[in-house]
């Protein structure tokens, strides 16, 4: 007979209490409107199972948005860097 894990059981039953689909929603998108992830929390199950998958599908891609719009504003700071230094030079 399998013995059951209670350490694992209940960190499982915690991180799902605390795991709530609007949180994972806010994580996934990026979403900061207040109204908007209530009402993602007050969907039923059988609706928020799909848009929850859809904004999983779609993370890969927003990390992607993410990362290039970090090298533009990068490569935007250092060319106001450079312009700065340009003009204490003169």
């Amino acid at each position: 007979m399998k013995r059951r894990n209670l350490v694992r059981d209940r960190f499982i039953r915690d991180l799902n209490r605390w795991l709530t689909p609007s949180l994972l929603y806010h994580c996934f998108t990026g979403e900061g409107d207040p109204y908007r992830l209530a009402h993602v929390a007050q969907l039923d199950p059988w609706l928020q199972e799909p848009l929850l998958n859809k904004v999983e599908r779609e993370w890969p891609a927003r990390l992607e948005q993410i990362a290039e719009a970090r090298r533009i504003q990068k490569e935007q700071d250092k060319k106001a860097v450079k312009q700065f230094v340009l003009t204490l030079q003169e």
